[in-house]
């Protein structure tokens, strides 16, 4: 009587209902909090995957710099209005940070319709607009297709055409019909905040710039990551690829933020790939984080409270592990009655439900106070 009294109490009391919900509601109520501040992640796993990143990796444009703000010069043989209305199409019809900022220097008088287009990644785009054909990007995919860059026109320190010293920023080659027209030279401006956040990652993460644009901003972002970080510009998609390897081979946890355009391999290669989008509709099916660009200088925040989030996990497991030892041992000495193990079982599965949301909430609360106030 005493034995099957036991066995009885044991089979209800070890049932592992607590054990399992440790985790899910956790990271689901954490993958809740973060979507209410426009974070939205592939699973609850890439909350695990988070808390144990120890490099970033950022790309530069339309990342760390804010496609549209800065002021963009065209340097070349001037357009015809109708040549204008074709570029200004063809920038239309990419999404690319580059093509917006040339959007806002193109004065078209009229809608035209685009009708071939493709986007070479890493490279620039192509498209044939009212009988043009339309090349714009880097000078090297120009070169490549016997477009002949003018020396007065090469991104140089100094423009030949004026004298006067080029801008840091990025520059975009137009040929019309094979033909080389001329350059917009965009600058480059910081997104808000995003200072302050790379002084606040270097203390704790190690830091990767890989950019495709010239390298004559080397200086002023190894200057802001700082002298410790790996800076790299003409930077291929394959580039990126090949970096984020590197890094994994070498033990590295790697989390690559990037506009989800240029770096789908490199997000997709990533342990977590984060895709910065200006618009929510915009986003790379490659990524495992969706971030509004506006949200960019929260990252620390969101990391913080991924490793906090985690932390919770293992402590529900810990309670759960408890109650089942505890338990386990009075009812297999036949000390508890099989009535008695069936209230204990639901019991441990509330208290580790409750300890979940409610430790969950308030460090999101806590971690993400400033971001919700904002």
């Amino acid at each position: 009587t005493v034995a099957l009294k036991a066995f009885t109490s044991v089979l209800i009391v070890a049932c592992p209902c607590a054990l399992a919900l440790a985790a899910p509601l956790t990271l689901g109520t954490a993958q809740r909090w973060l979507a209410g501040r426009f974070v939205f992640l592939r699973n609850t796993q890439v909350i695990e995957h988070m808390a144990s990143l120890d490099t970033i990796v950022f790309d530069k444009t339309g990342t760390l710099t804010c496609p549209g703000e800065g002021h963009a010069t065209w340097l070349g043989t001037p357009l015809s209005q109708s040549e204008q209305d074709s570029l200004y199409a063809m920038t239309q019809s990419s999404t690319h940070p580059l093509a917006r900022g040339i959007a806002e220097v193109t004065t078209p008088n009229r809608s035209v319709r685009v009708d071939e287009f493709r986007e070479i990644a890493g490279s620039g785009m192509q498209g044939r607009v009212e009988g043009r054909e339309i090349w714009m990007g880097s000078a090297e995919w120009l070169e490549v297709r016997d477009a002949v860059i003018q020396p007065r026109h090469t991104t140089s320190d100094t423009d030949s055409a004026t004298g006067a010293p080029s801008r840091s920023g990025s520059a975009v080659h137009v040929a019309i019909n094979g033909q080389y027209r001329g350059r917009f030279d965009l600058e480059n401006v910081l997104r808000p905040e995003v200072d302050s956040l790379i002084q606040r990652l270097r203390g704790t993460f190690q830091l990767v710039l890989l950019s495709g644009d010239n390298p004559r901003e080397a200086e002023r972002f190894q200057s802001l990551l700082g002298p410790d970080a790996r800076v790299a510009f003409h930077q291929s998609p394959h580039d990126k690829l090949n970096v984020i390897r590197e890094l994994q081979a070498s033990g590295r946890k790697v989390m690559m933020v990037g506009d989800g355009l240029n770096d789908a391999g490199a997000l997709k290669q990533a342990d977590v790939g984060v895709a910065v989008v200006e618009r929510m509709g915009i986003f790379s099916p490659a990524s495992d984080v969706i971030l509004e660009a506006a949200r960019l200088p929260r990252l620390m925040e969101v990391l913080a409270f991924s490793k906090r989030a985690a932390r919770v996990v293992r402590v529900g497991f810990v309670v759960s592990g408890l109650y089942n030892v505890v338990g386990v041992s009075i009812a297999a000495a036949g000390l508890l009655s099989p009535l008695v193990c069936a209230v204990l079982m639901p019991l441990s599965s509330v208290t580790v439900v409750l300890y979940a949301m409610s430790a969950t909430r308030l460090m999101a609360r806590h971690t993400l106070h400033q971001e919700a106030t904002s």
